[in-house]
């Protein structure tokens, strides 16, 4: 699971089973901005199969390790929602601040840490007492987020100063503000800077989308600093480290592709062409399979990495935006 100026709402359910690559089936939740639910689709008949309505617009999303609890973070109505994964049901709804947007857990998974993209700050949810408990203060327009591997610290990519905050958790405060590169938008009403964010399976580096300079960033995890910054395409938007730890993978939402970046290499090593718009990415556990929504075909796309090509669009309608592999 793993994140501007895609501040809208859907999720989704897939089920699939595919003649080439995986031949396991996958469930995949879709937060959909247009509708204010939560859809789940079955990927092999192509359909919308249950909706679950959730509050005002909702964003992003993701999974509890274990798979029991899934969260939401609603930009319109600025509150998370607690879901049983297994029963469908809403159990809580926690207020957070103005335009919740990114989520990111703890790695003992006790604390969630809300992005309020509308309030420049994070809210730090105790999701045992279901309450916030503090609040951060980090840069303009915060997106998204990522812990580093160990919890120490929390990594806040900021869309409105091309920036990251780097937060001490233990002591709730920013320690450090990293600046990435710059990039231009004709439409000045468009965030321009950091979006995506994921980190390395070995905990060491943190890959982070530079939104409009059309580049990712690879930042020492220890150390706070770029150690490369890679070019991919147009409006470079969301990061997702592939399970193995060898790839990473960018949405590129003006260009249409996803570029595949190698770790190791430090490179592009090609580029996917998808459908108008890609936007949120999640990936099978297999590695094989891609999960992403387009905003303009008001879509989930399924890729096959293996294959390096689009294999099926599922009409979903609305404003499909976060989207998360389940199993």
């Amino acid at each position: 699971m793993r994140r501007n100026t895609c501040f809208k709402k859907p999720v989704a359910l897939v089920a699939l089973v595919f003649s080439i690559g995986s031949a396991e089936g996958a469930t995949v939740y879709v937060s959909n901005q247009g509708i204010d639910r939560i859809q789940v689709v079955d990927t092999e008949a192509k359909k919308v199969v249950k909706e679950i309505e959730v509050a005002k617009t909702p964003h992003n999303l993701l999974f509890s390790p274990d798979k029991k609890w899934a969260f939401v973070a609603s930009v319109g109505s600025g509150d998370v929602a607690i879901l049983e994964v297994e029963t469908g049901s809403i159990t809580a709804r926690v207020p957070a601040d103005k335009r919740a947007h990114g989520l990111a857990l703890s790695p003992d998974g006790k604390e969630l840490y809300v992005i309020n993209v509308g309030a420049d700050n994070v809210s730090v949810v105790d999701l045992n007492e279901k309450k916030v408990v503090a609040t951060i203060g980090v840069g303009k327009a915060p997106a998204v987020a990522v812990f580093s591997k160990d919890g120490g610290k929390v990594f806040v990519t900021n869309g409105g100063d091309q920036g990251i905050s780097v937060i001490d958790a233990k002591k709730r405060q920013v320690i450090k503000t990293i600046s990435l590169p710059k990039g231009k938008n004709e439409d000045p009403k468009l965030t321009v800077g950091a979006m995506g964010i994921d980190l390395s399976r070995d905990g060491r580096y943190v890959v982070v989308a530079n939104g409009f300079a059309d580049s990712v960033s690879i930042l020492d995890a220890a150390k706070d600093r770029i150690v490369k910054t890679i070019p991919t395409g147009k409006e470079a938007h969301a990061v997702l480290v592939s399970p193995d730890g060898k790839f990473a993978y960018v949405t590129n939402r003006l260009e249409h592709t996803i570029s595949v970046i190698d770790l190791k290499a430090r490179k592009v090593l090609h580029h996917i062409a998808v459908a108008q718009k890609p936007d949120i990415i999640d990936v099978s556990s297999d590695g094989k399979m891609a999960f992403v929504t387009s905003r303009e075909d008001k879509a989930l796309l399924v890729i096959d990495l293996v294959g390096r090509k689009q294999v099926d669009v599922i009409p979903l309608g609305g404003d499909p935006h976060g989207v998360a592999f389940l199993k």
